[in-house]
């Protein structure tokens, strides 16, 4: 396949972006920093992903055989907040001790949401096997394609009955049914660098949605492997220099880039 001759290699970080937005990718592979106007959204992010790495554990308690509690949530919340410094020390610098204490009690407003989500699947079969597979990984995998040239690191990929699950985190809001087109995209680029390094095919995995506690289920089809293969391509030519067209989204208005977007956007729609 053409693929495996590009000598452009890629993650599936990048990937991910592009899903989110092409236009913000572009701006990361020319070096531009995104310009934060608050830090409390990002602290938010890294708060609520931590915790999510303890929910098969909250799963696989003896509390959870009737219900997850609150405590056990607060409990998740006041370890991660004593590692955080430990764990992200370039990433919290010069983050003012208040900006925490307000995302950790943005974040004890979705506890109610995560107690009944999580106390509700420790009794679904599907959800309570992974949680038990889940508490037997301790480190995120590395990841590569060669036919690809992709790499990645998804937080586990998990093996059961023979085959291969990769599972993600994701920090954003929940969908009412399944999963984000670009969650499910960024689940079926593992399921594709997973068939490629052991040879069987990925039928499924899971989106963990770390803001409601909930794990969905996501199946992979062939239309997903294909729009994966068309942003490997279409990445790899931003990484190139090819600017993308910009595309409104409700998302912009909080963009990191939404500056340098308006007026790269005026500017390249002289050219293009």
């Amino acid at each position: 396949m053409f693929l495996k001759n590009e000598k452009i290699k890629i993650t599936v970080s990048e990937l991910s972006v592009y899903f989110s937005c092409a236009r913000k990718l572009y701006y990361s592979c020319r070096g531009h920093e995104p310009i934060y106007s608050s830090p409390l959204s990002y602290v938010e992010h890294i708060i609520l992903k931590e915790m999510a790495m303890s929910f098969s554990h909250l799963l696989n308690t003896p509390s959870s055989k009737d219900d997850v509690l609150y405590e056990d949530i607060e409990r998740v919340l006041t370890q991660v907040l004593e590692d955080i410094l430990l764990i992200y020390p370039d990433e919290m610098e010069g983050v003012a001790p208040e900006v925490i204490d307000e995302a950790s009690e943005h974040i004890k407003e979705y506890f109610d949401d995560m107690r009944q989500n999580l106390s509700s699947q420790a009794k679904v079969h599907d959800i309570s096997r992974l949680a038990e597979k889940l508490l037997l990984l301790d480190k995120e995998p590395f990841m590569y394609s060669e036919k690809l040239n992709v790499t990645g690191i998804p937080y586990r990929l998990v093996e059961i009955d023979g085959s291969f699950i990769p599972v993600v985190i994701k920090t954003s809001s929940v969908p009412e049914n399944g999963v984000w087109v670009s969650d499910r995209l960024h689940l079926t680029s593992f399921a594709m660098l997973a068939e490629d390094i052991y040879g069987s095919t990925v039928k499924s995995g899971f989106v963990l949605y770390a803001r409601s506690g909930l794990f969905r289920k996501v199946s992979i089809h062939s239309t997903d492997r294909r729009q994966v293969l068309q942003a490997i391509s279409r990445v790899r030519k931003i990484k190139e220099g090819t600017m993308p067209d910009k595309k409104e989204s409700p998302l912009c208005n909080s963009c990191s880039y939404s500056d340098m977007c308006k007026v790269k956007a005026s500017f390249a729609s002289k050219f293009f």
